[in-house]
């Protein structure tokens, strides 16, 4: 199975002083043979759209390697942000949307929270929500109620948890069968767990920076997974949630 890459971003981010040049992606996915990623901008982008645009740019430069995902604060207005998530999906061809809960300070139970499930459950998309570092918007247990009321929609919790949540995004996992665990930042001995609990078919590889693309690998290569798990993990399980085509 193709390793699958369901969380890497782009460009500048104002938030946490950071820069992803489409170089840094693409030689970080060739050099650990990632086929696919899933990328979006970061919370801090100074505009957004303009990123969203450059991803949309990369994917026909790099066709079936990389997929769009929307990012962008919804406490901008309502029609805006509804639009620009519209055209990312309609137009760009985009395969899910984020809310960055610390980045955006954002809460999935607020009202702009509710507009980005709403929004991804009409275009029928998952929706990625950062979880650990950013409390109280950041816990896995505020996606709970909106993963139960949008029983639709995929809801990926980023970094499961981060560590020091991630028994919390195990709880959260129990509770809502649409939640599913992107495992960057989580320690080895976290991530074991959460395959043997939901399956590895609830449980998916991401890098989140270029730099760590081949921790975040290894490390699931060195948990003791038997190599059918191994594949759902580090590509299958993200294919089928983003319905990526390889």
């Amino acid at each position: 199975m193709p390793i699958v890459d369901a969380h890497a971003h782009l460009g500048p981010c104002r938030v946490f002083d950071l820069n992803v040049s489409e170089d840094d992606l693409i030689k970080a996915m060739d050099k650990h043979k990632v086929q696919a990623a899933v990328v979006q901008p970061l919370p801090g982008a100074p505009d957004a759209r303009r990123i969203h645009d450059q991803i949309a740019k990369l994917a026909e430069k790099h066709p079936g390697r990389i997929f769009g995902m929307a990012s962008l604060s919804p406490h901008r207005p309502r029609e805006e942000y509804v639009a620009e998530v519209e055209r990312c999906v309609k137009d760009l061809g985009f395969v899910g949307v984020k809310m960055h809960t610390i980045g955006h300070a954002v809460s999935p139970l607020s009202q702009d929270g509710e507009t980005v499930f709403a929004t991804a459950e009409r275009l029928k998309v998952p929706v990625m929500v950062h979880t650990g570092p950013g409390v109280p918007f950041a816990l896995p247990s505020l996606c709970i109620i909106k993963a139960k009321a949008h029983p639709g929609v995929p809801v990926i919790l980023a970094h499961a948890g981060f560590g020091l949540f991630t028994v919390e995004a195990t709880v959260a996992a129990q509770e809502c069968k649409n939640i599913f665990l992107e495992t960057s930042w989580v320690s080895g001995l976290d991530v074991l767990p959460l395959i043997q609990s939901f399956g590895a078919e609830r449980v998916m590889f991401g890098s989140d920076l270029p730099a760590n693309t081949p921790l975040e690998i290894e490390k699931h290569r060195h948990i003791g997974l038997s190599q059918r798990d191994l594949d759902r993990v580090l590509g299958g399980t993200a294919a089928r949630i983003y319905n990526l085509r390889l």
